[in-house]
């Protein structure tokens, strides 16, 4: 007669990891939501940056400004812009709604891990050895591949993939 495993806490664990994927369900909304607006501040700056192109000097726009064409505001940025070019435009300081998609992509990297690992604790012991064998798999073809990919474009020369101990 074979015996069956039987987690009293895998019940809890898989519920757990169910709450872990419908917050992470509302968060992903909030970060899309968030995208978009990230995606209109970029657009915005953009329209701003094509505007500064079309002065041929700094006073062209020193003139604008005294003639109130512009805000003192907008004279500023449209300098940086026009001393700074496209620079300005890809390096500038992330604004609040960058700065929170960030954190809400790095609190769903952190629930998912918690998921994951909710998941594997449901699991059985032999499941567990099973799922970790796996992962190591995956994890030495994927720096096999990146190998490969290194070796082809010249970064590296390899003769063969150099294995590390998986702690």
């Amino acid at each position: 007669m074979r015996r069956k495993y039987t987690n009293p806490n895998a019940s809890g664990y898989l519920l757990e990891a169910k709450a872990c994927e419908k917050v992470t369900k509302e968060l992903r909304r909030i970060v899309e939501k968030f995208q978009r607006a990230v995606d209109k501040e970029a657009a915005v700056r953009q329209s701003e940056f094509e505007t500064v192109m079309q002065y041929t000097s700094e006073q062209q726009i020193q003139d604008d400004y005294g003639w109130d064409f512009i805000t003192e505001a907008q004279y500023n940025r449209y300098l940086t812009l026009f001393r700074e070019g496209q620079a300005a435009l890809e390096q500038h300081t992330p604004t609040k709604t960058e700065l929170a998609v960030s954190i809400l992509r790095r609190i769903i990297s952190d629930i998912e891990a918690d998921c994951r690992e909710w998941k594997f604790s449901a699991l059985s012991p032999q499941e567990q050895v099973k799922e970790r064998e796996r992962m190591e798999k995956a994890k030495r073809e994927w720096k096999e591949k990146i190998a490969e990919i290194k070796r082809r474009r010249g970064f590296i020369e390899v003769d063969a993939p150099q294995e590390e101990e998986i702690t």
